[in-house]
């Protein structure tokens, strides 16, 4: 019994599943049973002087205290799937190979594991750093991308992808000059690099140079349409074409002519709205990146503004039998939630070190509101409507709004997907906690 007792320590030990005599996929119950069926077995006075017993005991327990906390054992998973997916004899090409069977399957996090080990076994692979840069970008850890990019140019200078990850992540940090020259090196490497084309014209755009961002757009439709890219010709010609009737309208818009920068303004939120009410995740980019920040800005503040609209007539209608309140108390809370998603978004934007400016979070939020707007408005007359009729729009204004916040905060806000995530939420519970407040305030 002794022997048995020490063998199966030695064979068990480091693997708290199988100690415990579980499989990975066990449920806290599971594991909980298990672990009572063996401290019964295993415990020392069951045992006495018999130090593997002893010794098997505190493995037991051990394993125990790990896998029943759900955050131990998450990070347990972690390190020991890693630990076992690391077999001898694998070449670093071999690590390669299989990263990038991770990363077609949208495996990022193990494929920068691959790459990792890859690198390890042959520090100047310098495929492996470009593509552990590029899935890292996708991740959304721009600044790891940055590095991996920077040293696959140390080992070699001509890679036109690497600059171009490196324009991306540049860009992605906010550094928007320094990734148009990346871009610009990738183009001297690659002419036809398409992609590169249709960044470097949202850089030149943002930083206001709109000559050579409708040049930049324009090659990058051509060659879009010389690789049979239909998707990014569609983009790059859509983006081109706004921009270019923006900025005419914008120019003829002045301080001395108030009639066409109305007119120049109410293009833009035509435009921007079909774009919202066809493709509410598609359409805020290219919505966005065909207005100049002020334009942008403008759309914005409108866009709160006819939600606060709606929000004060479903208010007076919908109320005015449970309580009085003056307009200014109602437009007071209606401005609410847009300044509170307008706050968070900008704090996240900032603490993640994603690109993007205020105007950009101030477009955001009134076009995430804009969906609650027309459920406000349609609220009012609900009885007229009807309950299915109403959930109906419910369902479609909410998910619409969801899809604008989300899509804003990855395309427009530059964070990553997992950034994104973690503040959607944040921006609808604030907003609808701090509004409810606002509410009770003038109750």
């Amino acid at each position: 019994m002794k022997a048995l007792l020490g063998l199966s320590h030695m064979q068990d030990s480091g693997d708290y599943y199988k100690i415990l005599e579980v499989s990975t996929k066990a449920t806290a119950e599971e594991i909980k049973e298990a672990y009572r069926r063996l401290v019964r077995k295993y415990h020392p006075d069951l045992h006495p002087g018999n130090l593997a017993a002893e010794e098997r005991f505190k493995e037991i327990c051990k394993a125990y205290e790990i896998l029943s906390d759900s955050v131990e054992r998450s990070q347990y998973d972690q390190r020991f799937r890693h630990k076992k997916s690391k077999p001898q004899g694998m070449s670093p090409q071999d690590f390669y190979v299989r990263a990038i069977g991770k990363a077609l399957e949208r495996d990022y996090p193990g494929a920068v594991a691959d790459y990792t080990q890859a690198i390890e076994g042959n520090p100047r692979f310098v495929e492996a750093y470009l593509e552990r840069g590029a899935t890292r970008y996708k991740l959304g850890d721009a600044r790891g991308s940055l590095q991996d990019c920077n040293q696959a140019l140390q080992i070699n200078p001509n890679l036109a992808q690497a600059y171009y990850y490196q324009g991306r992540a540049r860009y992605k940090l906010g550094y928007t000059s320094a990734a148009i020259k990346a871009y610009s090196k990738a183009i001297h490497l690659k002419p036809d690099y398409a992609q590169v084309y249709y960044h470097r014209g949202l850089a030149n755009h943002e930083l206001e140079d709109n000559i050579l961002a409708s040049e930049d757009l324009q090659k990058a439709a051509e060659l879009f349409r010389k690789q049979g890219d239909k998707t990014g010709y569609q983009l790059a010609q859509a983006t081109l074409t706004t921009l270019q009737d923006n900025r005419g309208k914008f120019k003829k818009s002045s301080r001395k002519n108030p009639p066409a920068a109305v007119k120049s303004l109410l293009t833009n939120l035509v435009q921007v709205s079909f774009s919202l009410v066809v493709n509410p995740a598609g359409g805020m980019l290219s919505g966005y990146a065909n207005l100049e920040k002020r334009q942008a800005l403008a759309v914005g503040i409108v866009f709160a503004g006819i939600f606060n609209f709606c929000f004060v007539f479903w208010s007076y209608v919908g109320w005015r039998n449970i309580f009085e309140a003056y307009l200014w108390e109602l437009m007071s809370v209606g401005l609410v939630p847009f300044f509170t998603l307008v706050a968070i978004g900008s704090i996240a934007r900032v603490v993640s070190r994603s690109s993007g400016s205020l105007a950009g979070d101030i477009y955001l939020a009134g076009a995430s509101l804009l969906p609650l707007g027309f459920l406000a408005l349609a609220s009012s007359g609900s009885t007229v409507l009807g309950s299915q009729v109403m959930l109906i729009i419910g369902v479609f204004a909410s998910c619409y709004t969801v899809l604008i916040l989300y899509s804003g905060c990855t395309q427009i806000s530059g964070m990553s997907d997992t950034v994104a995530a973690l503040t959607l939420p944040v921006m609808l519970l604030v907003s609808g906690w701090l509004t409810y407040l606002a509410v009770t305030v003038i109750l």
